[in-house]
């Protein structure tokens, strides 16, 4: 629910909207005056920031919803507008929602805070800023960028959600939202691979992306996300939950959308010529049948599975298709890539023989090569979201970062059997199963702590840790989405 404000609160806002009004009138005069041409159309985007900035100052339930609609498309805009920094907007976004949120901090709702995940989350982060002193990482700018995603974006989201998304509203909404953006993200990536690259997608290919989005003259789409990593992962997450509403306690018209949204993301996921997803989809729906506990349901369920997995692991039928080889390659122990990564591991679990608590934040992948160019670090890639918490943080690090996980997987699996209303559980099953999915996906790619479904997991997760907020006591109408 939108939280309410006070008298003196609608005051303050006023005031503060009004200056930032009066302020914005005067840059933009000056700059028209001056004739300057390019910066003009720049500032011309000025009232859109400002009234962003004003709507989050008066309710920061808005701000919330921004960052996750923003995670979705800000990477693939910054192949638009090159030279601004997007990412770090994020920052800004978070920091003001949070800071509008702390002058609406009261009796009532602080106690809302009262929750093992959220504490689970502040020993997290203040971990991360004791890694700011690791004798091995000696650049703080290293670990400024990279700590964003780490965990600091995670302090400021899990208690936004308790507090800002705390009604089935908020979980319907979450719902339609993933939706909608699922099916424009995998309709953007049908048309990179059936249509044609726009000039800028096809720069951003020229510059270096061909290198792992070109495979044997095959592009793999990437949609409006950061890589086709990204993109497969995501549309696999987004297309378990339509399937897993589909088969809901719904209306037929409403079934019928979500079955087609099922397989419009999933022919979205193909296009990414990805492995990963298929994990997403595969442990996602086995969460689900266990989760029912309906033997009717779970038994054939279960075979089906085995006769996907059969078929992608003992068949060679539809390799002449490039997805359905790359998805069935997953499956191959012997895999070149996968053999590569297990090698890399070893190097790495001897590299932390003795440094339990990491190399430090901000010293392997790209930030590695940015800011430690002759390390032993940067020509070993993670390949793995935990492999990179566990180098970065040590042991130490990564068993506090696992407690967290397995909090929610625990206490997701107890409220959601408690929660009573058809329609909820359905929705924050979809969203367990899905979380559970995108882990065990994170274990070969780093796609947990990456947009949009850094964001995503940490709404979810909170989302999950209570799960008695979505519930209601009678038992209401199903909706018809």
């Amino acid at each position: 629910m939108r939280p309410t404000s006070s008298a003196v609160n609608n005051q303050s806002n006023t005031f503060v909207i009004a200056g930032l009004l009066a302020m914005t009138g005067v840059t933009m005069a000056g700059v028209l005056a001056a004739g300057d041409i390019g910066i003009g159309s720049l500032v011309a985007f000025l009232p859109v920031l400002v009234g962003l900035i004003a709507l989050i100052i008066s309710n920061p339930y808005y701000g919330l919803a921004f960052y996750i609609h923003y995670s979705f498309f800000f990477i693939g805009v910054n192949r638009y507008v090159v030279g601004i920094p997007l990412g770090l907007s994020i920052d800004a976004v978070l920091a003001l929602t949070t800071l509008s949120l702390l002058f609406r901090l009261y009796k009532d709702n602080i106690i809302k805070l009262n929750n093992g995940f959220f504490y689970l989350t502040i020993l997290w982060f203040f971990y991360t800023i004791f890694e700011a002193f690791n004798p091995d990482a000696e650049n703080f700018s290293a670990w400024a960028y990279a700590v964003r995603g780490i965990s600091f974006y995670a302090i400021q989201t899990v208690p936004l959600t308790l507090l800002l998304f705390d009604k089935k509203e908020n979980l319907n909404y979450l719902i339609r939202l993933l939706l909608i953006w699922g099916v424009f993200g995998a309709i953007w990536g049908w048309k990179q691979i059936n249509i044609g690259l726009d000039p800028f997608e096809q720069g951003w290919l020229d510059a270096g992306g061909n290198i792992t989005h070109v495979l044997g003259g095959q592009l793999r789409a990437f949609s409006f996300f950061s890589d086709a990593g990204q993109f497969g992962v995501t549309m696999a997450y987004i297309a378990f939950i339509a399937l897993i509403m589909a088969l809901g306690p719904y209306k037929v018209s409403a079934r019928i959308w979500y079955a087609i949204a099922f397989v419009v993301c999933l022919v979205g996921m193909s296009t990414s010529g990805s492995r990963g997803p298929v994990f997403v989809i595969f442990f996602g729906v086995i969460t689900y049948l266990l989760l029912i506990r309906r033997f009717r349901i779970l038994v054939p369920g279960i075979f089906m599975i085995l006769v996907i997995f059969a078929f992608l692991k003992f068949t060679f039928i539809g390799n002449s298709s490039y997805q359905i080889y790359r998805i069935r390659t997953a499956l191959d122990p012997k895999e070149a890539s996968l053999l590569v990564r297990l090698t890399n591991q070893d190097k790495l679990r001897e590299y932390l023989k003795n440094r339990p608590i990491g190399s430090g934040i901000g010293t392997t992948d790209s930030w590695a090569a940015r800011f430690y160019p002759s390390s032993y670090l940067v020509n070993i890639p993670t390949d793995s979201w935990f492999v990179k918490i566990w180098v970065e943080n040590g042991i130490v690090g990564l068993t506090i970062y696992a407690l967290g996980l397995a909090f929610v997987i625990v206490m997701g699996v107890v409220k959601i059997r408690l929660v009573k209303n058809p329609d909820s559980r359905q929705k924050l099953i979809a969203l367990y199963g899905g979380f559970l999915g995108i882990v065990t996906a994170s274990f070969g790619n780093p796609v947990f702590g990456q947009a949009p479904l850094g964001a995503l997991m940490y709404i979810t997760m909170t989302m999950l840790s209570t799960a008695e907020n979505y519930d209601e006591i009678e038992v209401e109408k199903i909706e018809d989405y």
